[in-house]
């Protein structure tokens, strides 16, 4: 293999199934200590996801897939997450309509995964996400609620722009958006009427697209 094709996205897989697998070996290690034994494990499942994203990426997934299963794995990342010390304590309160799917299930567990890290940071103390998925009017509609401070005026109406959102590198709220676009979809983003906190909401068609592998 040249060097032109080590640039590949195949290439690029291996190199980091090469990485997951130092990180595989690292668990295994943490595994043996009674006080790193969740460390451990959340280490195997965030490995674990990111050979799924990576094989997804390599074959360009577009079957639908069960809203609840995303759903499910996005919030399995952020439980990680705050098992791995890096943020405050989370529960997850979700109404889902069954029978909604949605093609590219990596892509779509990345746009979830970005607004739940963006409602972590707006609830530095913890507090509760809040997420609703059903069909309405020939769409799909996804509520993503917090309980934060909400989002400054001046802010609202840029912040789905690059550097803007509160994230540590301001991106997360763009790639949410770049994402549900690239899906026929749209994202708004509001302050709640009904008490304190962030409100976004995602419409997409009711039928899923394919979505292509991303270089």
């Amino acid at each position: 293999m040249n060097t032109r094709d080590d640039l590949t996205l195949s290439g690029l897989v291996h190199d980091l199934n090469n990485v997951f697998q130092t990180l595989v070996d690292a668990a295994d290690l943490l595994s043996g200590d009674p006080r790193y034994t969740k460390l451990s494990a959340a280490i195997l499942r965030s490995v674990e996801r990111g050979k799924n994203i990576a094989a997804g990426l390599q074959a360009g997934t577009g079957a639908g897939t069960p809203f609840e299963q995303i759903l499910a794995n996005a919030i399995a990342f952020v439980e990680d997450s705050v098992a791995a010390g890096r943020g405050p304590d989370i529960s997850f309160v979700c109404e889902v309509e069954p029978g909604i799917q949605l093609g590219g299930h990596w892509a779509w567990e990345r746009v979830l995964i970005n607004l739940f890290l963006n409602a972590m940071h707006a609830m530095p103390d913890g507090g509760t996400i809040y997420v609703r998925a059903c069909k309405t009017d020939g769409q799909i509609e996804i509520v993503v609620r917090d309980e934060g401070s909400g989002i400054a005026q001046g802010v609202l109406e840029h912040l789905f722009l690059p550097h803007v959102s509160t994230g540590s590198s301001g991106l997360g709220l763009h790639i949410v958006e770049t994402i549900v676009k690239q899906d026929g979809g749209c994202v708004r983003a509001a302050n709640r009427s009904d008490t304190l906190g962030a409100e976004f909401t995602i419409t997409l068609p009711s039928r899923p697209q394919a979505i292509p592998a991303r270089a």
